[in-house]
């Protein structure tokens, strides 16, 4: 019997194998080592995982920024402000992603190791002193609100937004010591340093270029994609509604969340799949800011390899014809699929809110 590729076959790129010398089967992505004691792993759902993981995580960053920013400014931004910043978020979309990922790789992930703290502390603290603001803006007396032309709201808040931003950020060294300390076996000293107070608390790696990282400038590059496609979609919202929602009593605010969205949700949800697709194929991002090792799990703070990061690294040294070369078009295949079957159904979805929402 005579078998060209006896490392392959679907239990090998889709199954847990117990390869000699692991501890149990396993999913497991090596193709290649620095001996001849070595067999080929060749397991696509390391890479697949990686994909989602990636993905996932950039979307978590990107989505909440990206439509809040849409509605707030086709909603309430003076349309002055709104010919200057779109078009620069759509310049944003054109950079080149070589450049984010060396941004992220050099000057972003050895920022984020030492100050996870801050980071974590502004990202929820920002959100929070924004809604706060705007609750406390919303319960003033007509008269004083008045003060401040509609669309100028920004103006008067943002300053206090920022100052809070900045007190968060300095107060991460604080937050550190009273909450993530960490008391040194061999000396007995307590010290500040989250890294060695999560792989202690967790029993988890802490990588310097991980999901974190990925997670912010990913999402910086996604963020103006879904941020364009929401905004025209929002702002193609017949004004008619919105008179006719404000003029039967609803606040702003609930002609944007209650009226304008719904009927944009179409264009909204296209813009989020289309976002979705670029953070899905992003390569160089995913292999300069996340060490591209193939890892199965959902710790923030380690990396991970994705089906496309694995295919622009390893395709150049791949032998025409081996196995090895199959796997990774295989893989190649597998990212089609994936995204050819969420994007028909993300299809079919926003079909039937069309449909729902359509104006008659």
């Amino acid at each position: 019997m005579r078998d060209p590729h006896p490392e392959g076959g679907w239990k090998a790129f889709f199954g847990k194998i117990w390869y000699e010398g692991a501890a149990q089967p396993e999913w497991t992505w090596q193709s290649s080592s620095g001996n001849d004691d070595f067999e080929p792993k060749l397991s696509l759902m390391p890479l697949i995982f990686g994909t989602v993981k990636g993905t996932f995580y950039a979307m978590l960053f990107a989505l909440p920024v990206s439509l809040l920013a849409a509605i707030y400014m086709s909603q309430f931004l003076r349309p002055e402000y709104k010919r200057i910043i779109k078009p620069v978020m759509e310049i944003m979309a054109s950079l080149p992603s070589v450049v984010l990922g060396f941004i992220a790789a050099l000057w972003l992930a050895p920022r984020i190791e030492n100050q996870v703290p801050a980071l974590l502390l502004v990202t929820i603290s920002l959100p929070l002193a924004a809604m706060a603001l705007g609750f406390l803006w919303s319960r003033l007396s007509s008269r004083v609100r008045h003060l401040v032309p509609p669309g100028w709201e920004f103006a008067a808040l943002l300053p206090l937004i920022l100052l809070i931003g900045f007190f968060s950020w300095e107060m991460g060294p604080v937050v550190e010591h009273w909450f993530f300390s960490w008391q040194d076996p061999a000396t007995g000293e307590t010290i500040g340093n989250f890294r060695l107070w999560w792989t202690h608390f967790s029993g988890l790696s802490f990588e310097q270029r991980n999901c974190l990282v990925v997670g912010f400038i990913m999402g910086f590059a996604v963020i103006p994609v879904i941020f364009t496609i929401a905004e025209d979609a929002l702002s193609n919202v017949p004004r008619s509604l919105v008179s006719a929602s404000l003029a039967l009593g609803a606040s702003r605010w609930q002609t944007a969340w209650r009226v304008v969205v719904p009927t944009a949700s179409a264009g909204i949800f296209s813009g989020i799949m289309i976002g979705f697709g670029r953070a899905i194929g992003e390569t160089m991002i995913v292999v300069m800011a996340t060490g591209n090792t193939a890892v199965m799990d959902w710790n923030i703070f380690n990396g991970m390899r994705t089906l496309s990061a694995n295919i622009a690294v390893e395709l150049p040294e791949a032998a025409v014809g081996s196995t090895h070369y199959r796997a990774l078009f295989l893989g190649a295949c597998c990212l089609f699929l994936l995204t050819f079957v969420l994007n028909t159904a993300a299809e079919l979805l926003r079909q039937r809110l069309r449909e729902k929402y359509k104006v008659v």
